[in-house]
Order: C-alpha cells, then structure tokens, then sequence
C-alpha cells in the first residue's frame, strides 16, 4: 500500500537525555514510557488527503524496547475526518507496510485506537507539544555555539530526519488505561515516512 506522511514529530520519554532506545541500548530506568506526536504537512493514502492531520501514539516496554512486548495506544486527533481518521489507523497499526510495520511487531499488547487533542508547537520561542491533557514543553540541548540544538541524524529511530535534542519536566496521563509517568528525555524534527 503506498502512502506518505512528511511533517513535524516531537517526543518525550522517562529516559535520560539521550533516550538510550534511540540507539538500540537498554532504557535509562530499566524501562521506557514514552509519548510521541506528529503532525502531516503533505500525506496521502490511496487518494486521501492526509494533510494537515495529527497523530500520536503512547507506549511503555516491559524491558528493552528492541526486545519486543510493547504496551501502545495510538491516538488520532479529536478534529480528523472518518476517512483521514480510517487511513492514518491502517498506516499507524502497521497494515500497511514500512518501518511502522517493522515497529509494530515490536509490539505485545496494542490498547486500540483513541481520539484525543493534539497539537506541536515546535518552532515557537518555547517549543511544545499537547497530547490530550498533556502539555509537554520542551528546553533545547543547545549545541557548542549555544544557540542551535543538538541535533541527531543517524539513530535507529529518526523516523527520517534529524532529531533535536531537548529536555522536559512533565507528565504523562492516561486515566483509562491507568497510566501515570513522568516525561524527561525529549525531541523535535522532521517526518518523512513513506512507503512508494
């Protein structure tokens, strides 16, 4: 199935900065909850126009993230029209091929498909992004010139482009599913993902 979704991702995460799973080591803490948005800038799935959609997803390992047995929640913007909504869900539960599908086999215990609000503001002053009630800011890890952020562009999980490193200090919250953890490990950068 061909599709594409170029845009804008921010992340954030328990782990230390840098999040070791970036690079296929072990989680800061033994384990890693993270949470993760993006926003389409140009998308299309078999005729349906993806962009300006928003998704997310929100996920905890049982260990070593590249061990397998994922806990994920994906998360679909509360504003997405049914077809955006029914194409970004094929391409997101990996269903339709490329590296979202290598990841999800990742996965061991997928919670569904839920709406939520959704929002990235990463080329503000202050850099942030919401996800449901979450509002996650985020602080650059400025570089040598201590003006432009630390940027990584070779990680297993650059989701294609670089990735810039920041820190936060927030939370994360999921009532329904009883999930409560603390975010500090973050990043912001493009998305390319595809599948020709």
């Amino acid at each position: 199935m061909d599709w594409t979704l170029n845009g804008r991702l921010a992340g954030a995460c328990n782990c230390g900065t840098p999040c070791p799973c970036w690079f296929a080591q072990a989680p800061t803490h033994g384990t890693c909850d993270a949470i993760g948005v993006g926003v389409v800038e140009e998308g299309e799935f078999h005729g349906v126009d993806l962009t300006g959609c928003k998704l997310g997803v929100a996920y905890r390992t049982a260990g070593h993230v590249w061990q397998g047995g994922l806990q994920l929640v994906v998360y679909i913007d509360e504003q997405t029209p049914q077809p955006q909504a029914e194409a970004l869900e094929t391409i997101l539960t990996g269903r339709a091929g490329g590296l979202i599908e290598r990841l999800f086999m990742l996965v061991g215990d997928f919670k569904g498909v839920k709406r939520a609000h959704i929002e990235i503001d990463d080329r503000a002053v202050e850099p942030s992004f919401t996800l449901g009630p979450a509002r996650v800011p985020l602080t650059p890890v400025l570089g040598g010139d201590r003006i432009n952020p630390v940027a990584v562009d070779n990680a297993v999980m650059a989701f294609g482009g670089e990735r810039l490193l920041a820190t936060t200090d927030s939370t994360f919250s999921d009532p329904d599913l009883g999930w409560h953890w603390e975010l500090r490990h973050a990043d912001f950068g493009p998305m390319n993902l595809a599948v020709p």
